[in-house]
């Protein structure tokens, strides 16, 4: 089977407290109401510890994908496993203090397996595809904690 990496960082820097914005990345069911409309965002389950918790995310253009929420340090980090469909592999959210706000990053190392994302990867670097979209989400996540703040 043919898989291929895809790895990508992203930040924004929102005028929020770490404790602010974790609320905001930990409330599943608020995600879905804050997150853009392309990837669109479904929660599976929303468990009250938050591990376990799974999400899949349907990008425009793309076939769906799950992940599942495996480990969190409050105000600072929510690991991810994406698993089954055609990706795995791991993400995670990030909370640093920045100034008088909070950093909020989201690292995505993940394998995609099938000859269409290979001959994708070949054309488009999927790293800044993935980052394209995630920029759109972060920027939700900054206008949410604005209005909120």
């Amino acid at each position: 089977m043919t898989m291929t990496r895809i790895v990508a960082t992203d930040e924004i820097e929102v005028a929020a407290s770490p404790a602010m914005a974790w609320r905001l990345l930990a409330d599943l069911p608020a995600m879905a109401r804050w997150w853009p409309a392309n990837p669109r965002l479904r929660i599976l389950r929303a468990e009250p510890g938050l591990v376990g918790s799974e999400l899949e995310i349907h990008p425009f253009g793309g076939r769906p994908f799950c992940c599942r929420v495996v480990a969190f340090e409050e105000s600072k980090r929510l690991r991810m496993e994406y698993f089954g469909g055609f990706i795995s592999g791991r993400g995670e959210w990030r909370l640093e203090p920045a100034g008088s706000g909070t950093r909020v990053g989201y690292e995505l190392d993940v394998q995609a397996e099938g000859r269409l994302v290979s001959w994708i990867g070949r054309v488009i670097p999927l790293g800044s595809l993935h980052s394209r979209q995630m920029q759109g989400v972060l920027k939700r996540l900054a206008r949410t904690l604005t209005a909120a703040g």
